[in-house]
C-alpha cells in the first residue's frame, strides 16, 4: 500500500512521539522506584491504556525494548487485563482447510488480507476463560517476536465461545505438501536450505527461552518467497491438559506428536508425573523434521501402533538412513544424517544446541544456504498490518502519560 505525502509524515510524527515516549519510561522504569511501583498498581480503565500503549510503543520500536517489555508483562499479570490490539474484529469469508485433534484451520479475510485462523477446541468442561486468560498470556510474548523463520502472530479472534489465533496465510501450506506438490522446487540444495531456515527459527526462539515442545513437519509453513517459518511455537503451554481431554486422547506435554517426541517425553518419573519438553527434546524433534526433509515421510511411518513407535524410541531404535532414491548426494546425505543421528541421541544431554545445528548445516560438510527471506517480514510486520486497519491510536504526551499513572501532573 503506497503511503500519501500526509500518512507519511503523520507516521514519521508517531515514530518520533514514540521514541520520546520509549526513552521517558526506560528511564522510569530503570531509576524512578515509586513511580515504577505506582505504575503497576494501576487498575481499570488506566491499566488498560497503559498496557494498549506499552504493546503500541514496542511495534513501534525498531530495536528490543525489555524493559517495556517485563513492565507490560508484569502490569497485564497483576491487572489481568492484556493489550486490545490482540483481540481483532470480525473475520470475514472464514473457509475450513484443515484440522487436528486440538484445532481446526481456516482461511479468512480482514480487510484485503488473507489471514490464517487457527480455532481451538473446546471439550467438555473447560473454563473457557482460564483457557482465554492462558492464550492472552502467552500471546504478549508472541506479540513480540520477529524473525525471518518464525510466522508472525497478529492477534486473536472470539468466535463465540471459540478462541481463534491469527496470522498470515501460507499458500503454500505446510513442508510436506509443499514437497509433495512441488517436487521440481525440492532438489538437494532447496531441501537443505529449508532445514537450515528451520534451524535459524528454533535458534531463535530458543535465545527467546521459548521451547515450541511441538516440532512436526505440519507446523513448519513455507512462504511466498519459498522459505520455511515456524508456526505454533508456545501451544503447548496453553493446549487443553490431558485431565481435560476425552479419555481417548492422552500425548505427554500437550499437543507433541508422539512420532516426533524425545524419549525422556515418554518415561515416567518415580512420582510418575511427564517429564516437560525443554530445548533438548525440541532438537530431538527437529532431528526428525530432517529425516522427514530428506525422505519424505516421518520418522516410523510405517507404524501405526503408537504404542510400537513409543517402544522403539525408548529403546533406543531409529530408522535407517533414507536410500539414494531421495536424491541427495552422498557426501552431503552422509553430513547430514550424522547431524540427524546427533540430534537423535538417547541421551539428551548429548545432543547439539541449536546455534551448533545452525553453525553444523552451514559447515563446508553440508553447505546449507539461507533462503532470501521476505522483505515484508521485519519488525515493523505487526504495527503496519494494525496501521492498515486503523487500529493505532494517536500516543499520549509525556505530562498525558503521568496523568495515565497519577490522575495529575507528576
Amino acid at each position: 500500500m503506497r503511503l500519501t505525502d500526509g500518512t507519511a509524515r503523520t507516521q514519521s510524527a508517531q515514530d518520533a512521539q514514540a521514541t520520546k515516549l520509549i526513552a521517558w519510561l526506560d528511564g522510569c522504569f530503570h531509576r524512578e522506584e515509586e513511580w515504577y511501583k505506582k505504575f503497576l498498581e494501576c487498575r481499570g480503565p488506566s491499566a488498560q491504556k497503559l498496557l494498549d500503549l506499552l504493546q503500541d510503543l514496542l511495534d513501534l520500536s525498531p530495536t528490543k525494548q525489555p524493559r517495556l517489555l517485563n513492565a507490560l508483562r508484569r502490569l497485564s499479570s497483576e491487572s489481568k487485563l492484556y493489550p486490545h490490539c490482540f483481540r481483532l474484529p470480525h473475520l470475514q469469508n472464514k473457509i475450513k482447510t484443515g484440522g487436528g485433534t486440538f484445532s481446526d484451520v481456516y482461511v479468512a479475510s480482514l480487510g484485503d488480507q488473507q489471514l490464517a485462523v487457527k480455532e481451538m477446541r473446546v471439550f467438555g468442561e473447560m473454563d473457557i476463560a482460564t483457557y482465554e486468560e492462558a492464550f492472552s498470556k502467552e500471546a504478549i510474548t508472541w506479540r513480540q517476536l520477529s524473525h525471518p523463520n518464525v510466522l508472525p502472530f497478529y492477534g486473536l479472534f472470539k468466535d463465540g465461545t471459540q478462541l481463534c489465533l491469527v496470522s498470515p496465510w501460507m499458500e503454500n501450506g505446510h513442508i510436506c505438501k509443499f514437497l509433495k506438490t512441488q517436487p521440481q522446487a525440492c532438489n538437494i540444495d532447496k531441501r537443505l536450505s529449508l532445514i537450515l531456515d528451520i534451524a535459524l527459527g528454533l535458534e531463535y526462539l530458543h535465545k527467546q527461552g521459548i521451547v515450541h515442545a511441538d516440532l512436526k513437519g505440519d507446523n513448519i509453513l513455507v512462504t511466498p518467497a519459498l522459505n520455511a517459518c515456524i508456526a505454533d511455537f508456545g501451544l503447548s503451554k496453553v493446549a487443553p491438559t490431558p485431565s481435560s481431554l476425552p479419555h481417548f486422547i492422552s500425548q505427554p506435554y500437550g499437543t507433541g506428536a508422539v512420532h516426533y517426541q524425545a524419549p525422556e517425553l515418554h518415561a515416567f518419573d518415580a512420582g510418575t508425573k511427564l517429564k516437560a519438553a525443554d530445548s533438548r527434546s525440541d532438537i530431538y524433534s527437529f532431528g526428525c523434521l530432517m529425516y522427514e526433509v530428506m525422505a519424505g515421510k516421518h520418522p516410523f511411518s510405517n507404524m501405526l501402533n503408537i504404542g510400537a513407535v513409543i517402544s522403539e524410541v525408548t529403546n533406543g531404535r531409529r530408522p535407517p538412513c533414507p536410500p539414494p532414491e531421495c536424491r541427495l548426494e552422498i557426501r552431503k546425505l552422509n553430513a547430514a544424517w550424522t547431524l540427524v543421528e546427533a540430534c537423535w541421541a538417547q541421551n539428551p544431554n548429548e545432543r547439539p544446541t541449536a546455534a551448533q545445528v545452525v553453525e553444523a548445516l552451514k559447515g563446508t560438510g553440508i553447505g546449507a544456504r539461507e533462503t532470501k527471506p521476505p522483505g515484508s517480514w521485519d519488525h515493523s510486520s505487526t504495527s503496519r498490518f494494525r496501521r492498515d486497519l486503523g487500529g493505532m491510536q494517536p500516543l499520549p504526551s509525556v505530562p498525558e502519560l503521568q496523568m495515565m499513572v497519577y490522575g495529575t501532573h507528576y
